[in-house]
């Protein structure tokens, strides 16, 4: 493809920006990526790669950098305490519908090492995005960087791949409409296996025990045992070693006893963007969205919007003035009618949805519905 004369400043360094970034590159548009931190970021965060995010990683051309690095995801499981697997999902019912008819589970943090080594110079770090307005030509970006000094670039477009808290969105007056919900999340990270405990379990499953659960996902080196924790209850109580040890027990066997390598806990929101779009402005993963983690779908939504965004982009380039429009459109009404209202349901399982999951594994076509919805095939 011949290069384009437009270049496409990115806000942000994750994997969204960085995803964004390679896709634009890969059509010919110049873009250059501005990350506030010193390096990238490292912290343990999402980890489910679904399947049309591994399609899309395959036009990228590093799906299978990434198979190399992740655990494959062939089932899910529901159990309860008492009676243990009530259901079960394959994931290769999928096999007529993408090429990657499973889950992967390896941490954000590889991807966006993986694609950071694609950008060269086009990566500026110590570089953080501050304001941003529209001019004549495209956008002008105020660009902080680590000394506090402030310079100005222009670019065509920007993509605001800040995150949740980024500046670009608030500079543009963007509203970032919802709540925080009123459980926190409190993650639990173990290297032994705990499929020597629960003999064939899935790598992604949820234990449900009356009104409380737990999720257990399999990384390529260890588990996550991931608990909700009530309003009532502070990081500190939830953190109590006996009480922590308490809560293993309640879903594992000799759950007590499991060694642990580390725990943290945090708040999770449920916001939209009020526009995706602000002249050449757009917003993209969780600058545009945020939900709960259960279902592992937020960043993948994400990394769906990066693709559509450089898609707009790059028919905007070609001179379809709708084309930004059409993304704004698009990808807020997958995150309204689709994302947050799917993860909701989820997160405020009670009797009714587990009969409903109970009665969905027993059918086939219901079976095969469900597992088209929680890989997220519908969303793109």
């Amino acid at each position: 493809m011949s290069q384009s004369t437009e270049t496409v400043l990115i806000a942000g360094a994750g994997p969204v920006g960085l995803a964004a970034a390679a896709s634009l590159m890969q059509r010919g548009i110049p873009v250059r990526v501005l990350e506030r931190r010193a390096s990238l970021n490292a912290a343990s965060r999402a980890s489910t790669f679904h399947s049309p995010t591994l399609e899309f990683l395959d036009r990228l051309g590093i799906a299978a950098d990434l198979a190399d690095r992740g655990h494959r995801v062939e089932a899910i499981h529901y159990y309860d305490r008492a009676e243990g697997l009530f259901a079960a999902f394959p994931l290769r019912l999928l096999v007529q519908d993408t090429p990657f008819p499973y889950r992967l589970h390896l941490e954000q943090s590889e991807l966006a090492a993986i694609l950071a080594g694609r950008l060269g110079d086009a990566l500026a770090l110590d570089s953080e995005v501050v304001g941003v307005e529209n001019t004549q030509s495209g956008v002008a970006a105020a660009i902080r960087a680590a000394d506090g000094t402030i310079r100005h670039e222009h670019g065509n477009f920007l993509i605001a791949a800040d995150g949740a808290r980024g500046p670009v969105r608030v500079a543009l007056g963007i509203a970032f409409e919802g709540a925080d919900y009123d459980d926190r999340v409190l993650r639990v990270m173990t290297a032994e296996d705990l499929a020597a405990r629960i003999p064939g379990l899935a790598s992604i499953a949820y234990i449900f025990d009356g009104a409380a659960s737990c999720s257990l996902l399999r990384m390529p080196d260890l588990w996550r045992i991931i608990f909700r924790v009530p309003s009532d209850e502070t990081d500190a109580e939830a953190l109590e070693p006996a009480r922590l040890r308490a809560r293993l027990a309640r879903f594992l066997p000799e759950g007590a006893a499991i060694r642990i390598a580390s725990t943290d806990i945090y708040r999770v929101s449920r916001r939209v963007a009020a526009t995706y779009r602000q002249g050449n402005v757009l917003l993209a993963g969780d600058a545009a969205h945020v939900t709960n983690t259960r279902g592992g779908m937020n960043m993948n939504a994400g990394l769906h919007d990066a693709e559509a965004a450089a898609t707009a982009i790059a028919a905007a380039c070609g001179g379809d003035a709708a084309a930004l429009g059409r993304y704004a459109a698009t990808r807020r009404r997958v995150a309204v009618e689709k994302l947050l209202p799917r993860t909701d349901r989820v997160v405020a399982a009670g009797p009714a949805f587990l009969a409903t999951i109970r009665e969905t594994a027993a059918d086939p076509a219901q079976a095969r519905a469900f597992v088209l919805a929680s890989s997220m095939l519908d969303m793109v």
